[in-house]
Parts: structure tokens; C-alpha cells; sequence
């Protein structure tokens, strides 16, 4: 192997000299998950008197972490959660470091058949709370700025009820800035109560 420099701009050596950042990020992401299980433990009580599905239900709440969703770290909590290659209803909770708070019902297959008339009625509910569709191209895009969503601000309830009942994925997503931190736990838990009351039987 030639000689070979490994270089880096003074920035850069002054953050892989320092392990403290790492040590606080490690911290703060453990924080995170914390407040996540106790969020998860509300979103249980709240989501018994749902009447939802028995299956949907059943398989409890899930948080889930990485570090590399699109280069950044991220805590995801899924509930209620029902994966299958075909059918999917979850409401999915994210926080994406650097990034934002999101929270998203994605139903595919049977739960959005079973579901659709419910979202069609809800149409200027989603509208005034500032939530994003996603129905076609990847399923797990997670990042509601992207092409992927689109606002439902110009939208009309007829185009939504025509994408609602032709689309094989639905995904209604809403997200809030990092910089909302303080009070970020609240506007999770009011976004997730506003989708439970939707798809409640």
C-alpha cells in the first residue's frame, strides 16, 4: 500500500478529536427513546377504546432506532402497528435528528379498503391540520418535505377522494420543525389523537 494522508479540514479534526458530541448525541437519543416508551404507554391507553380491529392491535406498540435514515439518526415508534407484505395500518411517530417530528397513518391492501370511506369523510379535517398524502412511488419514504408528499393545501375533496380510492397505498402524514423540541411531545400526542378519532370505529 502507497503512503497515503489521511486529511481532514480543521472542523472536522476539532469534531473527531472531541468525543464529548458524540457522548451527548448518544445521550440525547436515549432521552428521546425514554420519552418515546412513555408516549407509547399513552398512545395504549388511548388506542383501547379505539374499537380498531382486533388484529391491528394486537401486535402492541414498537420503537424502533438507527443511524442512518438519509445520513442522520432516527427513533421511530410504531403504533398501532400491522405489517404484512400486502396489508399495512400503522401510525408511525418519528423523530429525525436535525430534521423534524412526523406523524403518519399509512394503510395499504385491505386496511385501506377497510378505511377509505372514513379518510374520504375526513378530507378537510387532514386539510386544516396541514397534512401531506403520499400514494405512489416508494411506500417507505419517510420524509414529509420530499416529492414524495404532496400538501393537501390546493388540493379539492374530489381529487382526494379519487386518489383515496384508486391509490394501493395511502400514507397521511404531518410534521412539525426540531425546533419545536419543548413542546414537541404534545403536538405528537394531539396529531396521533386526531387520527385515532378518524379511524375509530
Amino acid at each position: 500500500m502507497q503512503s497515503a494522508k489521511l486529511q481532514l479540514s480543521p472542523q472536522h479534526i476539532a469534531l473527531v478529536t472531541n468525543a464529548e458530541w458524540i457522548l451527548t448525541k448518544n445521550e440525547i437519543l436515549k432521552h428521546i427513546k425514554n420519552v418515546f416508551e412513555e408516549l407509547c404507554a399513552w398512545q395504549q391507553t388511548v388506542v383501547k377504546t379505539s374499537s380498531l380491529p382486533g388484529e391491528v392491535l394486537k401486535p402492541g406498540g414498537k420503537i424502533s432506532r438507527g443511524e442512518n435514515y438519509l445520513g442522520l439518526p432516527w427513533i421511530v415508534l410504531d403504533n398501532p402497528r400491522c405489517f404484512t407484505k400486502e396489508n399495512i395500518f400503522a401510525i408511525r411517530t418519528l423523530f429525525w435528528w436535525g430534521r423534524s417530528f412526523s406523524t403518519t397513518l399509512h394503510v395499504s391492501g385491505k386496511w385501506k379498503q377497510h378505511f377509505s370511506q372514513k379518510l374520504i369523510q375526513s378530507f378537510h379535517l387532514f386539510q386544516s391540520n396541514q397534512f401531506a398524502i403520499s400514494y405512489n412511488g416508494d411506500e417507505w419514504v419517510h420524509d414529509v418535505s420530499s416529492a414524495s408528499y404532496i400538501s393537501l393545501k390546493n388540493m379539492d375533496n374530489k381529487e382526494f377522494e379519487e386518489i383515496i380510492k384508486q391509490a394501493h397505498f395511502i400514507k397521511m402524514a404531518v410534521s412539525t420543525s426540531i425546533e419545536n423540541i419543548e413542546t414537541s411531545i404534545e403536538i405528537l400526542m394531539q396529531q396521533f389523537q386526531l387520527l385515532i378519532n378518524i379511524v375509530k370505529e
